[in-house]
């Protein structure tokens, strides 16, 4: 997850468009696989972080901008560590 932080980080708001999106993809399926490793829907992870299903599908499609704290709560909601690296 580490290495995806940097990435994300280097993002600049002025970067284009397709890099954004494509960096917010990789963050997504990381997302998405660390919820589906601790065996959870998206509405359970949405209670868990009190946030919507809509605000965690946004965030593992890559629609909805996400940072390193969420990236955090996430892990922590899923039981794993925070340098917990998802399997390809």
């Amino acid at each position: 997850m580490e290495k995806w932080l940097r990435l994300g980080g280097k993002a600049s708001p002025d970067a284009p468009s397709p890099a954004r999106k494509s960096v917010r993809d990789s963050i997504g399926r990381d997302l998405r696989k660390a919820r589906e490793a601790a065996g959870l829907t998206q509405v359970e992870l949405a209670n868990k972080l009190k946030k919507s299903q809509a605000m965690v599908s946004g965030a593992e499609n890559g629609t909805v901008k996400t940072g390193w704290p969420y990236a955090k709560a996430v892990l922590k909601a899923c039981g794993l560590p925070e340098d917990w690296k998802a399997p390809s």
